[in-house]
């Protein structure tokens, strides 16, 4: 009897087990926090699932408690569960979104979802903003649950707007956001594998680097960036071909080489890169240290040769730094221009970013949001509850030469017109158009010079007309001058100018004219081009071309000061190699 009772509960026990298992989490938190923050895909993949399940990426409770999803496991979504915003490490859990739903009460809850709109948006920030004006000074925090970048009061750390740059499409992890010395704001995406590009009111250009588009084998897993003295930029990458590396790219987004070469001092999991008055600094956090080079990208040596995974590191006066330590044991570390630890701040924990504010204070960020702390270790406030805030960087607008906010190509027959326009101007010289046809974007022609405004804070607009163009691609770009000397590029447009189908003579413009007029005309293949000027008798009085002429567009122009006033008529003849013959005949008037 002992026997057939010792089955079922054998039974009972394994299948116990067993559902155990698939309930419980694999990762601890701390685990599941540092191999995500590494491996941001991780939290794109769990994103994309409760899309597809219909259930929250991210949860913020009235009470403080802030869960976000970090991972997936045997098809379930894994939660960060974050129980005190401060210190993120504190009665953390691990939960699936059953055991949430069973724990908690979500019924006054900030949700945001994949597919439908956030539920209680407000809950967890200020309920006035900052008005204060700061003279185009700002703080950008990029945010990871709203693909965002925030912008704060550089002067006190208040909320500006919580939504300054907002592109859950072209964003998919924002990391850092910068002001580029060519006059656009560039954030730099883990997921996406972009430097994105924005105009100064947080409106998209583009993508910025690599120039091609997503190319892992360049940029892949990207964290921070930042730009040397000669304008290039420099990218932290963990992931692909530069893994490991920190690769440079010229004012065009055109991949260079490799600033910093893979592993070198020991460079593993690049997270930030500084540039201070004579050498360069890179957090790491898989070597867990700050690696030191020279401005040409030759390693020194580890100016903080243990920290668990560094993430921004923010520069201070005479060389100090401050630096976001986000693993255990967690803190905001200080030290001086020689890498001597001077005071360390763990009131806050799991730490992305960091400021220093003008009352000594210091912004930190981490994975539930922005705060402010002081040098007692004490917490002032939480300025935004339940956000997956990054790096904090200042920007000053007001610092911009030349703000280009367009440059657009358009072809017209066989000529290329360039557009351009200028939000702001600070000591403009003006414009140098560049052409090329090189598609390494080698070669560069100076086509002519337009004149800038000098200083101004109305918006400008500049043409120009690159004409008669034989068929082919071409590439343009503009060289802006200050009154200095000192001069950025704009980015690259391209124009297609193609053959025509077919003969064609136009109409001459102006028409009536006095003496000069220009006759247009088109031919699809090579072909002699023979053009002349007949009276109303039919007696040829002038000749103006008789050539040849390769397939494209043409204007020539004709000047009729020895003709008298009067009706003419104009012929063209075209006379093609194997021997193909075709005319048209127009009228013009001469009047003097």
């Amino acid at each position: 009897m002992r026997q057939f009772l010792l089955f079922p509960v054998l039974l009972l026990l394994i299948l116990s087990t067993q559902t155990l298992a698939q309930i419980e989490p694999i990762f601890k938190f701390a685990d599941l926090m540092r191999i995500t923050e590494e491996n941001p895909s991780m939290i794109q993949e769990a994103k994309e699932a409760t899309g597809e399940y219909n259930i929250p990426f991210a949860i913020y409770l009235p009470s403080g408690i802030y869960m976000e999803a970090r991972a997936l496991s045997n098809k379930k979504v894994l939660y960060a569960v974050m129980k005190n915003l401060v210190d993120i490490y504190d009665n953390a859990e691990v939960l699936t979104w059953e055991q949430i739903e069973s724990r908690f009460s979500l019924t006054e809850a900030r949700m945001h979802f994949v597919k439908q709109p956030t539920i209680n948006p407000n809950l967890g920030y200020p309920a006035t903003y900052s008005t204060e004006t700061t003279g185009g000074k700002y703080l950008l925090v990029p945010e990871w649950n709203s693909d965002r970048v925030i912008k704060l009061n550089p002067n006190n750390g208040d909320l500006i707007q919580d939504n300054f740059i907002v592109a859950p499409v072209t964003l998919q992890s924002p990391k850092q956001a910068r002001l580029s010395p060519h006059g656009f704001i560039t954030v730099s995406d883990q997921v996406s594998d972009l430097v994105q590009k924005f105009d100064t009111s947080g409106i998209y250009l583009g993508f910025f680097a690599p120039a091609g588009g997503v190319n892992t084998a360049i940029l892949d897993n990207i964290r921070g960036h930042n730009y040397r003295s000669n304008g290039n930029l420099v990218v932290t990458v963990g992931g692909g071909g530069n893994n490991n590396s920190i690769p440079q790219f010229d004012a065009s987004g055109n991949f260079i080489n490799q600033f910093i070469s893979t592993g070198s001092g020991g460079l593993n999991s690049p997270f930030d890169i500084v540039f201070r008055t004579n050498d360069c600094l890179v957090s790491a956090s898989s070597s867990n240290k700050v690696h030191r080079y020279t401005l040409e990208g030759n390693y020194i040596n580890d100016i903080v040769g243990s920290i668990a995974f560094p993430q921004q590191i923010h520069l201070m006066s005479g060389g100090t730094f401050a630096v976001a330590g986000f693993s255990n044991p967690s803190a905001l570390y200080i030290y001086d221009s020689s890498g001597t630890t001077i005071a360390s701040y763990n009131v806050v924990t799991g730490l992305r970013g960091a400021y220093r504010l003008p009352n000594g204070n210091y912004l930190v960020t981490n994975g539930s949001g922005i705060h402010e702390i002081t040098t007692s270790n004490t917490l002032v406030r939480t300025i935004v509850s339940g956000a997956s805030a990054q790096y904090i960087d200042y920007v000053d607008f007001q610092l911009i030469p030349v703000e280009l906010t367009s440059f657009t190509s358009s072809v017209i027959d066989n000529n290329v017109v360039l557009n351009w326009s200028t939000a702001t101007e600070l000591n403009n010289y003006g414009f140098e158009i560049q052409r090329t046809s090189n598609r390494s974007f080698s070669d560069w022609t100076n086509l002519g010079f337009i004149n800038g405004k000098g200083t101004t804070s109305e918006p400008q607009s500049y043409s120009f007309s690159d004409n008669n163009l034989t068929p082919g691609k071409y590439y343009y770009r503009l060289k802006q001058i200050d009154f200095d000397g000192t001069f950025e590029y704009s980015h690259i447009v391209e124009a297609d100018v193609l053959n025509p189908n077919e003969f064609l003579l136009y109409q001459n413009y102006p028409n009536p004219f006095n003496p000069v007029t220009k006759i247009k005309f088109s031919t699809p293949v090579e072909a002699n081009v023979q053009i002349s000027i007949y009276n109303t008798l039919g007696e040829k009085v002038s000749d103006v071309i008789n050539k040849s002429y390769n397939s494209g567009n043409y204007e020539v122009s004709f000047n009729a000061e020895n003709l008298n006033s009067g009706v003419y008529f104009y012929k063209i003849e075209f006379t093609t190699k194997d021997g193909n013959y075709y005319s048209d005949v127009k009228k013009l008037t001469l009047i003097k």
